[in-house]
């Protein structure tokens, strides 16, 4: 069911229940259920009457019940998303866990899940085996059913319990999430010829480029993958240092092959770099999703991210690779859509095979193309059901808008509105040109990338780390830049700028000194256009503290009063625009001491501590703010806001959302409809100017028989 989704597992004939454990408020008994036991006439009344079931994750609860339950007892009633509260969702709005077992550990809950209970249950939703005839022999002994059960009726004590701690959702974001329930039911549809067929060209092309490497390196390296005998390669015959082939490392092990101008050095490294590819595994996890009516359900999750955005399930749509320049003939979107729709002409011609159609696409492009390409077409594995099509639209810079318009930034929220009226220039242009005072008709296309990388990475007080990061998406290598940018950057700075390269303590980011240092000036100037931007960085920082450390009072940011701050004695909550609020959960003044980087002196810094889900680890821990990450947190939470409102919107005209990407929103409409591509911008578009007057906001749309953009 992980790997599928609890859609698709429902609907398999396979699927049984083998029971249920459930409990009425006030009522300390937890009453069980099974198959061949009479019906649970309380329950089903309730249900029919209208009564709320909670649960904690209740889609799951829901589906299986009106799927597979109701299959073997139509006459039970279903139970509606109005009808359902979900203690997940409620934990996920104030920033805790997901999981059962850690939301108890965060809440402090004297019920917790049965381990091994757990793992019974993990066990018995396996067949045991797979017989002749097809059908399955289970896991049901009738110990391993009572520990199932027992393990089920700890769950409905633990979430009880959580019931009880949990704040409910405001009626706001009740309907956020009934609203998600329902774009999750509707799916997204797929092309399953199209997913079938990629699947079996991606295999076919990794097995190819293992014996493409075989051959440049005369068998010293049987695969892309084997990075020691890669490396030994390297040194050995090519006379190429190299002591890691990992990402952040490569790059300078690409640049030496460069500059001896090995070409087929530079052709093992980008095989070994395409052999990281995992988005292209996609499409064996979306053939195994897909429910038979060809769609994708349960692709999203409410609330996933602290801000309140949307998170991926199952195949992840939000991390589905967009256009970039990391092969110079893919950058042009038109040409890019183009390569995408001739692949699934290929790919839909059953009289040709997939060895030659791999062979076709390396005859255009070479041997490095397909799997990049089929990276670059998953999007448009989602297709309209026949007599359908898509539409869809995104904001444009939507977090850089916010944030400039949270801090007062007037000359960027000026050049946004001129952008937007057609009288002013594209905004990476302008932020290139700021940063290195020249006129921005002189920004060249290489110039707008910085530009634009600046744009995306430096917001959040990102410095040269996140510029790698970032760059890294839009194939900006860091051994590229250190020449544009010394030709742009006075000596006086650059020297200024080296000298830091070699203070004690300085992260290097694995860099040498030059590439080091062109980035940090990349930085500097950034932030010397943007002053007010980092202005609010220190100000978010300072409310935050002054607000804990005065319970009780709202204290706003010294730049705005478009958001605040407001501790009641336990946890920090921010009040957005729109008055949503994020929670910092059991926050409190911590005392750091550090180092500076520039005297070596040791000095004491005041930060708001709190506990929180970690980015990386998903663990329950121990976290610290900061401006930056408060700044993301705002500005990202202000998104979504905004997207929420264009959602309800759009629902409400009769524009039907399948999927939430980051910032975009995507329907599925009829052919013959009045909906249009227009209108769609416009509903999105149109802001609540009593909450953000001011704010220039940008929708691009699109309608395609596919999600192409």
């Amino acid at each position: 069911m992980r790997v599928a989704g609890v859609y698709r597992y429902v609907e398999d004939p396979a699927t049984r229940v083998w029971g249920f454990r459930y409990q009425f408020d006030g009522d300390p008994t937890v009453w069980e259920w099974r198959p061949g036991l009479p019906d649970p006439v309380a329950l089903l009344q309730h249900i029919a009457l209208g009564g709320r079931v909670t649960a904690h994750n209740a889609s799951f609860e829901r589906t299986l019940w009106n799927v597979t339950l109701r299959r073997d007892h139509s006459h039970w009633p279903v139970i509606t998303v109005e009808g359902q509260d979900c203690t997940m969702a409620r934990a996920a709005a104030i920033a805790y866990p997901q999981g059962l077992d850690q939301l108890g550990d965060a809440l402090g809950t004297d019920m917790r899940k049965d381990a091994e209970g757990s793992k019974a249950m993990r066990k018995m939703m396996k067949p045991r085996a797979t017989n002749a005839d097809g059908t399955y022999t289970w896991w049901d002994d009738a110990e391993l059913l009572r520990t199932n059960m027992d393990y089920c009726g700890q769950d409905v004590l633990t979430e009880a319990e959580a019931d009880q701690k949990l704040p409910p959702l405001t009626a706001r974001e009740r309907r956020v999430w009934e609203l998600d329930q329902r774009i999750n039911e509707r799916g997204v549809p797929i092309d399953t010829d199209f997913v079938v067929r990629a699947e079996a060209l991606v295999a076919y092309t990794r097995k190819q480029n293992d014996r493409r490497v075989r051959h440049l390196t005369s068998r010293s390296v049987p695969k892309c993958s084997t990075d020691a005998k890669t490396i030994a390669w390297l040194n050995e015959e090519r006379g190429i240092v190299c002591t890691s082939l990992a990402k952040g490392v490569i790059d300078e092990v690409t640049f030496q092959a460069e500059l001896k101008q090995d070409d087929v050095a530079l052709e093992v490294i980008q095989l070994r770099k395409a052999s990281w590819k995992t988005s292209t595994a996609k499409y064996k996890r979306k053939r195994q999703c897909v429910c038979a009516d060809g769609r994708i359900r349960g692709l999203l999750n409410y609330h996933g991210a602290g801000p309140g955005r949307w998170a991926g399930r199952l195949t992840q749509p939000q991390n589905y690779p967009r256009n970039s320049a990391l092969a110079p003939h893919l950058y042009d979107d038109a040409y890019l859509e183009a390569l995408i729709r001739m692949l699934h002409d290929l790919l839909a011609d059953s009289t040709k095979r997939t060895p030659q159609i791999y062979e076709h696409i390396v005859s255009l492009f070479g041997h490095l193309e397909p799997l990049e390409l089929l990276s670059k077409a998953l999007r448009s594995s989602v297709r309209a059901e026949p007599g359908n099509r898509l539409l869809g639209g995104d904001f444009s810079n939507i977090e850089g808008r916010v944030n400039a318009w949270i801090a007062n930034e007037a000359w960027k929220i000026q050049a946004f509105q001129e952008y937007d009226d057609k009288t002013g220039p594209d905004l990476y242009k302008l932020a290139y040109a700021r940063s290195f005072g020249v006129h921005v008709e002189d920004v060249s296309k290489q110039d707008r990338q910085l530009g634009k990388v600046q744009e995306l990475a430096l917001g959040y007080q990102g410095g040269v780390g996140a510029f790698i990061s970032m760059g890294d998406n839009y194939g900006l290598n860091p051994y590229h830049l250190s020449g544009p940018v010394s030709d742009a950057t006075n000596p006086e700075q650059w020297d200024q700028t080296a000298a830091q390269y070699h203070v004690k303590g300085q992260n290097k980011h694995g860099l040498q000194e030059r590439e080091w240092t062109a980035l940090k000036i990349l930085v500097d100037n950034w932030r010397a256009a943007n002053p007010r931007i980092v202005q609010s960085w220190w100000d978010y920082q300072d409310a935050a503290i002054e607000a804990v450390a005065a319970p009780g009072q709202v204290v706003h940011p010294e730049h705005t009063r478009r958001c605040a701050y407001y501790y009641d004695g336990r946890s920090l909550w921010c009040v957005l625009p729109c008055g949503r609020t994020l929670h910092y959960a059991d926050a409190y003044i911590d005392y750091k001491k550090f180092v500076s980087v520039k005297t070596g002196r040791e000095y004491t810094k005041r930060q708001v501590a709190f506990y929180g889900v970690d980015s990386l680890t998903r663990q329950w821990k121990k976290q610290t703010l900061y401006g930056g990450l408060q700044c993301e947190n705002i500005v990202q939470a202000t998104a979504r806001d905004l997207m929420v409102d264009a959602m309800f919107k759009l629902e409400e005209r009769g524009y039907p959302i399948i999927l939430t990407v980051h910032d975009e929103i995507v329907c599925e409409v009829p052919l013959r409809s009045n909906h249009s591509e227009g209108e769609f911008a416009q509903l999105m578009a149109d802001t609540d100017t009593t909450i953000y007057d001011g704010l220039p906001v940008s929708v691009g749309a699109w309608e395609d028989e596919r999600y192409i953009k």
